[in-house]
């Protein structure tokens, strides 16, 4: 992610085959995604940084024939950001993907925040 926030913490994807249903680059898929609905919140907020404070908690589930149909990842995040008044923001948090159907037609994948902290402003 060139010109993109500073990332730290994240286990390269090649150590974390398990997540290979998020793409090649899964740390850019949540680096966007994440992006994306900050600035839904507030149009001129930039993402400065994102780390990663530990391994991702990853929870396959199988089918009747032992083939990974569900998984979830969910990732402890610090996030820092400028909101649009300039105000600098730590937020801290869980951020987790939910994939469902997953090497079949019907295969979908959501995500979603959940904020623990705010400190700054």
């Amino acid at each position: 992610m060139t010109g993109g926030p500073e990332l730290h913490g994240f286990p390269p994807p090649e150590t974390v085959p398990d997540l290979r249903w998020l793409g090649p680059d899964y740390v850019s898929v949540l680096v966007y995604d994440l992006t994306r609905g900050l600035l839904r919140q507030d149009p001129r907020t930039s993402v400065m940084g994102v780390r990663c404070e530990g391994a991702p908690r990853l929870a396959p589930s199988v089918d009747p024939a032992g083939v990974i149909r569900a998984h979830d990842a969910c990732f402890p995040l610090q996030v820092y950001v400028q909101d649009g008044a300039g105000r600098l923001w730590c937020l801290r948090g869980r951020w987790t993907y939910w994939g469902r159907d997953l090497g079949t037609s019907a295969a979908s994948i959501t995500h979603a925040w959940r904020l623990l902290s705010a400190e700054g402003g």
